[in-house]
């Protein structure tokens, strides 16, 4: 009879976490980034302040709840070869630069959020998570806005950044006459 009841305790105690588990899959929602998402590194030289556009990216954001405000995860990547200045030259040396022949992404991956403020239509994070770029991995933290209102959501941030950090040496041109500046900044706005 003991036995009888234990095999039963074990039936519903294995229904219930089963289905426990499956309302906890079910609460996750993940999301696709969508157009017209935007990332765009802001540099310097000593000739003049420059910009290049990145035209491809790819990001999953996944919230662990209905109201969409907390991050379950977050994975971005960058194509570096869609990184353009619309000055040949400088692309072929910001490639170089990043080794993109070796590495052709730059990749961030979430760990984790802290809210820093919040109101009724945003929250501002910190989040946390390894940034690889040209085969060094770094963890950092990024500063976010992320609405609360709406169908879409929106992270826009951003973050500053010394090339040398992940073993990149600043571009060079013209026999060395015309140098990068070792801080950039990444200036983002996503949608999903």
């Amino acid at each position: 009879m003991k036995t009888l009841k234990l095999i039963l305790l074990l039936f519903f105690l294995g229904i219930f976490c089963n289905t426990n588990s499956q309302e906890k899959q079910r609460d996750l929602e993940t999301l696709d980034i969508k157009l017209p998402s935007i990332v765009k590194i802001i540099g310097t030289s000593t000739l003049h302040d420059w910009e290049s556009d990145v035209e491809k990216t790819d990001a999953a954001l996944t919230f662990t709840d209905n109201t969409k405000t907390k991050i379950e995860t977050l994975n971005v990547v960058v194509d570096v070869y869609s990184i353009k200045s619309g000055k040949k030259t400088m692309d072929r040396l910001t490639y170089k630069a990043l080794k993109a022949e070796e590495y052709p992404t730059i990749n961030f991956v979430f760990k984790n959020a802290k809210v820093i403020t919040q109101d009724e239509n945003f929250l501002n994070l910190e989040l946390n998570g390894d940034l690889t770029i040209a085969g060094v991995t770094k963890n950092v933290t990024v500063i976010t806005k992320v609405n609360k209102k709406g169908n879409d959501v929106y992270l826009t941030g951003k973050h500053k950044l010394k090339m040398t950090t992940y073993g990149i040496t600043p571009p060079k041109a013209l026999l060395g006459t015309i140098k990068t500046g070792d801080e950039i900044t990444i200036d983002f706005s996503l949608k999903f």
